[in-house]
């Protein structure tokens, strides 16, 4: 108990710590204070099962150094972000987000018929059951998986659009509800589908997050606007989460489900991985839809008889993940050297473009979302996320 104790210190100390020369809510605030939270959750997993857990203190320590290594690019005023950021072609940005807005209400039109449906039967622990057993077909034709892909990866950067917007275009409030429609809708449509509560927590968080690059700038009768939107948004996910909690795993268990599902991505990194793996997947973790693709793969998943492992979960944290693929000593290069790629990115430069305030956003998310799980094959998403990021920088 004392060796979770003490990781829930080394996360709750650094947020306070950072919250003493801040003095403010920012990206670095946020991401220090998501992990606190997880540590937190960790201990009371841990007591309610501490049988489960053979803990070491070096895994802990070692999750903890990493992790902040990857932040580092978070460590500043975040506000300067907004500060800095140069838009000289507007309408660009405006044709994108039209673009956006049709590809979502393709994808709402082949959505929403199930999700009705799925409402209506309440039935979500039948239908995990199904998703894990690969019983359920997630696209009913090809303009639906292209139109779901494209809303998709390109969220982040529609939630960049809608901030930005919102401090210039208060004249245009109808196709300003229309585009953050478009952004929400298709998210909690596809949760409904596959009774997914991660999916919601993940959109809510990547939403907070882009709304306070911008917060400074939008006046204070849309902030009290964006306030009602996301209440409204809060109630719907509560009563959802706690119907999917209980029909998955009953009334009298919603409680430990989400405690377990809050915090054990910590645990499982330090037992489960750390402690005894010995063999590592050499990249086809991370590049696993590249792997495939190319015929290179040789594990084609997690095979813990050959790397030692011995864990149950996806929830192992995206150092983990790394951990998997590279080792301790490569998971370590990484993160010395691809924060200094982010770094150059959006840190030092005097003016910045939507395309590099991007990028900011796509990392913190990625680092947000990463003390959760991170499956197989993420790397095209950061493949995509450069390619949209150079489409950008060409069109600017």
């Amino acid at each position: 108990m004392d060796l979770v104790i003490f990781n829930a210190i080394l996360y709750v100390g650094a947020s306070l710590l950072y919250w003493s020369i801040r003095r403010k809510i920012d990206a670095g605030f946020v991401l220090l204070s998501v992990y606190a939270a997880i540590a937190i959750a960790c201990v009371f997993n841990y007591a309610a099962s501490p049988w489960e857990w053979d803990l070491q203190l070096w895994p802990f320590l070692y999750l903890f150094a990493i992790s902040m290594l990857f932040f580092r690019p978070y460590f500043f005023d975040s506000d300067l972000i907004r500060k800095k950021l140069l838009v000289t072609n507007q309408q660009v940005l405006i044709y994108f987000a039209n673009f956006y807005i049709i590809c979502s209400l393709m994808a709402i039109y082949y959505l929403l018929p199930q999700a009705i449906e799925n409402i209506r039967s309440g039935e979500w622990s039948v239908l995990r059951n199904e998703l894990y057993q690969d019983g359920i077909q997630l696209y009913s034709s090809q303009v639906e998986r292209i139109a779901m892909i494209l809303v998709s990866y390109l969220k982040p950067l529609a939630i960049i659009l809608l901030f930005f917007f919102l401090t210039l275009y208060k004249k245009r409030p109808v196709w300003l509800i229309i585009l953050a429609i478009s952004i929400t809708l298709p998210v909690f449509l596809t949760a409904i589908n596959v009774a997914s509560r991660g999916m919601l927590v993940s959109f809510a968080i990547t939403s907070f997050l882009g709304y306070i690059i911008f917060r400074r700038e939008i006046s204070k009768t849309i902030r009290k606007i964006v306030g009602v939107f996301a209440g409204v948004l809060l109630v719907f996910f509560l009563i959802y989460s706690l119907a999917v909690t209980a029909s998955r795993f009953g009334q009298d268990d919603q409680t430990s489900s989400l405690i377990y599902y809050f915090g054990h991505s910590m645990l499982t990194f330090n037992y489960g991985i750390a402690d005894s793996i010995h063999s590592y997947l050499n990249g086809e973790h991370f590049f696993g839809w590249f792997y495939d693709k190319l015929g290179l793969a040789h594990y084609g998943g997690i095979k813990h008889s050959e790397l030692g492992t011995h864990f149950g979960t996806a929830f192992f944290t995206f150092v983990g993940a790394w951990y998997l693929d590279f080792g301790p000593f490569g998971t370590f290069l990484i993160a010395l050297f691809l924060p200094m790629a982010m770094i150059s990115i959006f840190r030092y430069k005097r003016v910045l473009d939507i395309a590099d305030v991007y990028i900011y956003l796509f990392y913190l998310d990625y680092l947000v979302m990463g003390v959760f799980v991170y499956g197989r094959g993420y790397g095209l998403a950061w493949f995509i996320a450069f390619m949209v990021y150079g489409f950008l920088k060409i069109l600017k």
